[in-house]
């Protein structure tokens, strides 16, 4: 089986839109409509809603509100590939609110493992698995399949073919929804060989900054090295 890295990657758009429908309540008192607010809001303004949310929780000091805020900012940071974000949001985020927040708590692990690289499947396990609070659960579902979009993102630029069993494994799901996931994108699937021929990534169209090129290629090295 052929296996090379090839040589550009397109960067995973953000594809987040929040639904009011789905987000049945969130416990940050009089932040609930900040929050609100930005599940009908396309991905840069919802997540800016998110943040003043977060930071005036902050400032009053709540607990409770903080934790939930952080949660619902940790999962928009995941969804849009923000890591280094998401960090700095549990680093500044109190023990109290840490405390607080099954949601917040579980988010980070996610994210966390995330930004481990090798984690991946582990972290996509979590995201599914839970378990989320109302206002949580469509968005770790949302963070889970940007993150599998990413993942894609990364497998179809480092090989020419790879194993199924092995994009599987990387997406954490059965054979069957990764081969489904992949077919969509225009993959080809070997059945005798049991491996997919992925679709080359389209080129991108603005030049990444340098730390961006740094953490695709050490993406791509990862597979390869796996």
């Amino acid at each position: 089986m052929s296996e090379r890295e090839r040589e550009s990657l397109q960067k995973p758009e953000f594809a987040l839109k929040f639904s009011c429908a789905e987000v049945i309540s969130v416990p940050v008192g009089r932040y609930t409509g900040q929050i609100m607010a930005a599940m009908d809001t396309t991905a840069d303004s919802a997540t800016a809603t998110l943040e003043d949310a977060e930071l005036q929780a902050a400032d009053a000091g709540e607990p409770v509100a903080l934790g939930a805020a952080a949660a619902t900012l940790m999962l928009a940071y995941i969804s849009a590939d923000q890591l280094e974000d998401a960090r700095h949001l549990w680093r500044r985020t109190p023990e109290a609110a840490r405390a607080a927040s099954g949601d917040l708590r579980g988010a980070w692990a996610a994210a966390a493992a995330l930004r481990g690289h090798a984690a991946v499947p582990s972290a996509l396990a979590a995201l599914d698995a839970g378990p989320w609070g109302a206002a949580a659960a469509p968005l770790a579902a949302e963070a889970a399949a940007s993150a599998r979009r990413r993942e894609l993102d990364v497998i179809g630029a480092a090989y020419l073919e790879i194993r199924l069993a092995k994009v599987a494994a990387a997406l954490a799901q059965s054979d069957q929804v990764a081969l489904e996931a992949c077919r969509a994108r225009g993959w080809v699937y070997r059945a005798q060989e049991a491996t997919l021929v992925p679709r080359p990534p389209a080129p991108a169209a603005p030049a990444f900054e340098s730390f961006e090129q740094l953490a695709q290629l050490t993406r791509i090295a990862t597979h390869l090295t796996a």
